[in-house]
């Protein structure tokens, strides 16, 4: 029996033809689909309970994340009505043990922390603190929050991303809520989207506005800081071309990245913790 994974996307509402949740096996190189295995309205982002058999789906267009019982390989059944979440909810992550939803809204930046209950549905969300511009300045127009992505980090604490805020939040998890623990500034115009943590501790971090990769590390004074940055090949592009996802390899130690525009995936080889593209 080979791997089998839920695999969402933009149905006619988000300007796609998806008509909801597959079901996909890959056995022996080959992928297989297995069918709809329910309905939904662009569920763009999906999640697993780790010790229950649910899934949650953000319904982006919506502004709403759903919650499915899985009944079989293949077949999912609703787990309640959805339930609401902000403009363009992009991400879901599960924190605290399987306790607590995080979801990051692109539209208003909202970061969102849904209590989940026994049997995987969603209570009532606290709202996390707004972020701050930290480039910010008397007499600008002021930029909007862009809340990407939430990693539940092996320490416990959760990160969110700031596209339009060009920065990282830490946040400890208490009582269910979200209390900001420090921000990181990035680069003005970098929109950082993604990132994953390594082993070693470093964060990677891809940006989708300047186009590449940066290497995060804790110094000596626990401060968050820059070790590198680098870009993603000569033929990206930013501006032209814009990463999307980032993903971890452990075992070959290699970082992919999908990137739209140009229609590839960038592979990068980590070598003393600094990404090289192969």
């Amino acid at each position: 029996m080979g791997k089998r994974f839920w695999v969402g996307g933009y149905s006619p509402d988000g300007g796609g033809t998806s008509l909801g949740i597959r079901a996909i096996e890959i056995s022996r190189g080959l992928l297989t689909d297995l069918g709809l295995a329910h309905a939904a309205d662009s569920p763009s982002w999906l999640a697993t309970h780790p010790k229950l058999p649910v899934l949650y789906a953000a319904l982006e267009h919506r502004g709403e994340i759903a919650a499915y019982r899985i009944l079989d390989k293949d077949k999912l059944e609703s787990l309640g009505k959805p339930v609401a979440a902000g403009p363009m909810v992009c991400h879901l992550a599960v924190a605290g043990a399987g306790t607590v939803l995080i979801a990051s809204c692109y539209g208003d930046g909202r970061v969102l922390a849904y209590p989940i209950k026994t049997d995987g549905s969603l209570a009532k969300p606290t709202i996390a603190p707004a972020s701050t511009d930290p480039f910010a300045s008397p007499g600008h127009h002021p930029r909007a929050s862009r809340a990407h992505q939430g990693t539940v980090l092996r320490s416990g604490k959760i990160v969110t991303t700031d596209l339009g805020h060009d920065s990282l939040r830490m946040w400890d998890l208490v009582g269910g809520e979200l209390r900001l623990h420090r921000q990181v500034a990035l680069r003005k115009g970098d929109g950082p989207r993604h990132l994953v943590e390594h082993p070693s501790g470093l964060i990677y971090v891809v940006t989708e506005h300047s186009a590449q990769v940066i290497a995060l590390a804790v110094n000596a004074a626990g401060e968050w800081q820059e070790v590198s940055r680098d870009s993603l090949g000569d033929g990206i592009l930013a501006g032209e071309h814009f990463p999307a996802e980032i993903s971890l390899d452990r075992h070959t130690n290699k970082l992919y990245v999908g990137v739209r525009g140009a229609r590839a995936i960038s592979v990068l080889e980590l070598k003393g913790g600094r990404p090289f593209v192969l």
